[in-house]
């Protein structure tokens, strides 16, 4: 069952922008429009597109984009919407916490968690470009992304360090939210770049690459030297 508050916020923004978002299925046209969208907003953020260059894309009058989208910003959140619920669905993150429960070393799960991540931005990597440069500029997006999206990741994945310092499997010095903004910084941080930087922020295999981020996340890149020239 997905999260109340975030029912009532899809709820708010369909009846805000006249959004029928009880379709499952789309018309051509309709496909047309999105993918188009996709294109165009990730190309040139929201201000940039216009519905005119949307719809010659699409191939369909421009009259067609507000029958079913109302405004621009409509077009944005029926986009923007589905992109999120996959992140906000319980369902979705059963794989995290799958994953963060196991009695595996810290140097398998945190590989294999940043994988699972992966997978899922890459195949779906132009909707989450949008969400993240528009979050910065549109308020219903932002909202959504803080409220639904960052605050239940952070909370499963700092419940699961308080569970590791309480195990003695990692250091309690450190505040639990400072370990677990680590762990989701270090992952994002390899999403993105791969993403933007192919072939420089990420030269060898994928797996490899993983393995020598978790292995700088758990160890630092000073580690043994450090106190060796200390």
């Amino acid at each position: 069952m997905e999260d109340k508050e975030w029912k009532e916020w899809v709820h708010w923004v369909a009846e805000e922008y006249g959004l029928d978002l009880s379709k499952e299925r789309v018309t051509e046209k309709q496909r047309r429009i999105l993918e188009a969208a996709i294109h165009i907003f990730a190309e040139k953020g929201f201000e940039g597109a216009s519905t005119s260059s949307i719809a010659k894309e699409a191939g369909v009058a421009e009259a067609t984009i507000f029958k079913h989208y109302k405004t621009k910003k409509g077009l944005l959140l029926y986009l923007v919407i589905p992109a999120l619920s996959r992140v906000v669905v319980p369902y979705i993150l059963k794989p995290v916490v799958k994953i963060l429960e196991k009695e595996q070393s810290l140097s398998e799960i945190i590989p294999e968690l940043y994988a699972d991540r992966l997978q899922l931005v890459e195949n779906n990597w132009r909707k989450i470009q949008i969400i993240l440069v528009e979050s910065l500029y549109q308020p219903e997006i932002r909202e959504a992304v803080q409220n639904h999206v960052a605050t239940k990741i952070f909370g499963e994945v700092v419940e699961r360090v308080e569970e590791w310092q309480k195990e003695g499997r990692i250091r309690n010095d450190l505040p639990a939210h400072v370990v677990a903004r680590s762990i989701i910084s270090m992952g994002f941080g390899f999403i993105v770049t791969k993403n933007i930087l192919p072939g420089k922020a990420v030269q060898q295999g994928q797996s490899e690459e993983l393995s020598w981020t978790a292995e700088a996340l758990l160890h630092g890149i000073a580690g043994s030297l450090e106190q060796k020239n200390n």
